[in-house]
């Protein structure tokens, strides 16, 4: 999380707030940043799914739920999982993005 942060305010002031000439080295150090937390959330997802996958596993052990109630809890664990898929892949698009900013300002 603190990378997450420090990583959009150095990429905030690296572009200049997307207006005037930035600072290509302070863009280039947020894209660093940046990219540590999109690495971690991609190394993340398997470690999610099978956090739900456990969970499923033990709702049926501990017997809390009943047959009617097991495919609502599956269902939502199931869409628990892909929200971190989501996040992952917003922070891959916006990665590619700052990196596109980056390119495009060492080649002015």
């Amino acid at each position: 999380k603190i990378g997450t942060n420090l990583g959009q305010i150095v990429l905030g002031i690296g572009a200049g707030l997307y207006f005037g000439s930035g600072n290509n080295t302070l863009l280039f150090i947020g894209i660093l940043l940046f990219a540590i937390t999109t690495v971690f959330s991609l190394v993340t997802l398997p470690v999610e799914f099978d956090a739900s996958n456990r969970a499923l596993k033990w709702l049926d052990k501990a017997n809390i739920t009943q047959s009617e109630e097991h495919a609502g809890a599956k269902d939502a664990l199931k869409w628990a999982a892909l929200t971190y898929v989501v996040a992952a892949l917003s922070s891959v698009i916006m990665l590619l993005y700052y990196v596109n900013i980056y390119l495009n300002r060492t080649r002015d």
